[in-house]
């Protein structure tokens, strides 16, 4: 669905090389007519839901959103085929804590090369003993 906003914004594209025009003006004046006149999707969390980001599932992974109306979203995930969900369930702005996103977070901060390598190794055994907990945990649920 291409709207007034999505014109101004080909405008400005095609119009960047004018040096007496500012864009970025207008992108703002684009981004309030979509926030004021087109009535946003929410996400689970509430939030309103914008095309372009990345929404996430209750198993943390990501899905793009590619499309959308007042009622619906169309998402994919990864280099996977869309998908049409309804707005409002089963995926948020937020990535869900789990043990693995944890280890995850643990294992960036261990590799930024901000810390000691001693605390950066003992972060690794950190993260390597939440996964190991976590693959225990999938399989007693299974």
């Amino acid at each position: 669905m291409k709207t007034i906003s999505d014109e101004i914004r080909m405008f400005v594209k095609r119009s960047c090389a004018d040096e007496h025009m500012d864009p970025r003006e207008l992108l703002a004046l684009a981004d309030r007519v979509d926030r004021e006149t087109m009535p946003r999707p929410r996400a689970e969390d509430g939030e309103p839901v914008v095309m372009g980001e990345t929404l996430y599932d209750w198993s943390g992974n990501e899905w793009a959103v590619s499309d959308l109306t007042a009622t619906f979203l169309v998402v994919a995930k990864g280099d996977g085929p869309a998908i049409i969900k309804p707005a409002g369930r089963d995926l948020s702005h937020r990535r869900p804590d789990s043990l693995e996103t944890i280890a995850g977070e643990l294992d960036d901060l261990s590799e930024s090369g901000e810390m000691a390598d001693e605390t950066s190794a003992d972060m690794r055994d950190l993260a390597e003993r939440i996964r190991k907990l976590a693959a225990k945990e999938d399989e007693q649920c299974h």
